[in-house]
């Protein structure tokens, strides 16, 4: 999103705004208050927000379920990276136990990101 102010050293930028901008300004300010949230508790959701995590940069847990992107295929999937017992580590699709790993059928992970929590009913 653009924003509609400047930051300032002292401050964010006042005057005057085209009215084509204060329309747009009035606009996103109340989209926001449509949320209903504080400026504290948009941070705080982004914070929250799960991101994928490049492969590069850290692995899950071995044997945790994760969803993976690929680097050569649009849709992500579901599976476990796995360490074995001389330090090697692979990608499975899904239940694949000691099948085919990902990099052998030509699928190539580039990042993941945890799984949800699964869905539980709210009475």
């Amino acid at each position: 999103m653009n924003r509609l102010t400047q930051k300032r050293v002292n401050g964010i930028k006042t005057g005057y705004w085209s009215a084509s901008k204060r329309d747009e300004l009035v606009a996103r300010l109340a989209e926001y208050e449509d949320t209903g949230l504080a400026p504290v508790e948009v941070l705080k959701l982004k914070q929250n927000t799960v991101q994928w995590i490049p492969m590069a940069k850290e692995l899950p847990e071995s044997a945790d379920y994760v969803l993976m992107s690929f680097e050569n295929f649009s849709l992500p999937a579901i599976g476990r990276y796995e360490v074995n017992d001389e330090g090697d580590g692979a990608w499975y699709l899904g239940d694949d136990n000691g099948g085919d790993t990902c990099c052998s059928v030509g699928l190539f992970v580039n990042a993941w990101m945890p799984l949800p929590n699964p869905y539980t009913a709210v009475n």
